[in-house]
This record gives C-alpha cells, structure tokens and sequence, in this order.
C-alpha cells in the first residue's frame, strides 16, 4: 500500500499543473438515496486524461543528472500524451516514447503536437512494451512508467483526494483497470482517508487479467487478448505492483463486454453530455450492470480520459 503522505506530498507538488476536475453527479443514475458522481478526468485540459496526474508525480522528483540520458515511457496512448504535454509545462527536452502501432490516431496527433520522439512497435501495448523496455535499458533513458512506478502512482491517486474533499460521504469508487495503478493508488489513499469506502476496479470480460492472476496466486506479466477489443488500454497484463497490492486496496472487480462498454459511451455522450473513450467509458458500465452493490451509496466513478477516435465514435453513436 502507498503511504498516504506521499500523495499528499504529491498534491501540494503538482496542484499548480492539473485541474481539479468536476464531480458531475449523474441524474440518469442516481435514484432516490442511490447516488452517482462521475470524476471527469476526461476534462483535464489540453490532455482529457487523468495520467497527466502520475506523469508530473514522478518528473516533478527527478533531478538533471538523473535525466541527463533523456526520459520518456512506453505507452497505449493517454500516458505518452501527458509525458509529451508534461514536458512542455516543466520546459524538459523532449520525450522518448514507445506505442503500439495501432494506437489511436488522436493519442498520436497530441503526442506529435508536443513534440514528442514516437516509436512505434508491435500491434498490442504488450508488444511494445516488451520492445521498449529493451531500448530504454540500452540507452539508459529513465522511463515514466504508468504500471510500475511508485513516484508516479503518489500523483494518481490525488484524485481520491480531491473526491473526498468534493464528497467526503463518499461509500463507494469505480475505477478502470488498465495496468492496476490508478486503482492501487486511489485505493490506498482511501484505505488511509477513509477506510469504509469500497473499491471497486473494472476490467473487460475478454482480457480479466487481474482476476485470473488473482485466482491462480500467480502474477503474469502478459496476458492474451484480442486485437480488436474496444477497451485498448484495459486489456493485457497487469503490473506487479497491483497484483501485490491488489488485496489490500480492492473489494473487488467488476467484468464488463465490449457490447457494454459501447452502450455506456453512447449513453454518456447522450445522456450526461460527456465524452468518454471506451476505456473510461467501463465504470459507466460496470455501474448498471453491478447496480445491486451500489443501492443507497454514494458512488464515486473515474471517468479517466475522453481521447475517443472519431471513428470509433462515429460508429458507436450510428449503431445505437
């Protein structure tokens, strides 16, 4: 478990660099004294994502000697998009970053715009991640690492923080997961803030593999999952660092379809006016299918970046 200082710590660090997102509460949801509160981390300037968060976490602790061979991080998308945007907002030479080769075209665009150094590897986060983390060994550049970073997961899990303060009745949190260190991070600092609060992480029936580790005993690093699944960056293996932490900050996780996560992104968009990409989307889903553990709670969800394609939302939105 993360000591809670050092998310504090973290805070007080970066506060002048992100947003205090909105807590939205969503009346399509909330019924009588079932409450739902949608964290918008999809509405984080310039970036729409909450990695912005753990990016500055970590680059904020870093001195120049240890950046003298350069930074950067392997990345499915919203994490080489904050390391890029970060790099501007602290004036750091530009950033080393590995993605898959079908990473989202508005992901790449940012990074592009920022003036990031993009690499491009193998057709699933996995891939490149395998490929890159050989490189950054080589070169010895110092990766800003989204599933293995402690420094980093300190600035992730400032937005429980700032969701007790927005709701400190909070009973309840959803969060994606994608490597796990979003969920660990704002599991522990609930844990320490307020130990009632049950977390609850999501991950797609198609690539479950927290679940599977965690009925095995067993941690892998890879996990197999289909290329053409909706929640890109919840597929895959899951960090180290989340599976040994996995029971003391999670109640719990929740398995969502792809079919599902589609119907909570149009229903975002239509009915809360929020734009979600399918992998921030699974919370919203997770949430109505799961809706009996979550009767007369106040239920927090992070919805945690909102860079969809076009494409991909174009066809959603036709489909429904």
């Amino acid at each position: 478990m993360i000591d809670i200082k050092h998310i504090e710590a973290a805070y007080d660090r970066i506060k002048d660099y992100v947003a205090r997102t909105r807590l939205e509460k969503s009346l399509y949801l909330s019924e009588g004294d079932t409450e739902v509160y949608m964290k918008l981390e999809c509405e984080q300037p310039i970036v729409k994502n909450f990695k912005l968060r753990g990016v500055l976490g970590k680059l904020t602790l870093l001195t120049d000697e240890q950046l003298k061979n350069g930074y950067g991080t392997i990345s499915s998308g919203n994490q080489g998009v904050s390391v890029s945007y970060a790099s501007q907002l602290l004036k750091l030479d530009r950033p080393y970053i590995v993605v898959p080769e079908n990473t989202p075209k508005p992901k790449l665009e940012k990074m592009e715009k920022f003036g990031a150094d993009i690499h491009k590897f193998g057709h699933s986060f996995d891939e490149a991640n395998g490929t890159g983390e050989a490189i950054f060994e080589e070169k010895g550049i110092i990766k800003i690492d989204a599933r293995e970073d402690v420094e980093g997961l300190y600035g992730a899990g400032t937005i429980a923080l700032e969701i007790l303060q927005q709701l400190p009745e909070l009973d309840a949190i959803i969060i994606p997961k994608g490597s796990g260190g979003n969920t660990i991070a704002n599991g522990s600092y609930l844990r320490q803030a307020k130990p009632d609060v049950k977390v609850y992480c999501v991950e797609p029936e198609n690539s479950p593999a927290l679940t599977t580790n965690l009925e095995t005993g067993v941690w892998t690093k890879f996990f197999d999952s289909p290329d053409d699944a909706i929640m890109q960056s919840l597929v895959g293996g899951c960090a180290k660092n989340t599976f040994d932490n996995a029971a003391e900050c999670i109640d719990g996780i929740l398995l969502v379809s792809d079919d599902e996560v589609r119907d909570a992104v149009y229903e975002l968009a239509q009915n809360e006016k929020v734009i979600a990409e399918p992998d921030s989307a699974a919370p919203y889903a997770a949430f109505k299918k799961y809706r009996h553990l979550f009767e007369g709670k106040k239920t927090a969800m992070i919805i945690t970046g909102g860079n969809i394609s076009k494409e991909v939302f174009k066809d959603i939105i036709s489909s429904r």
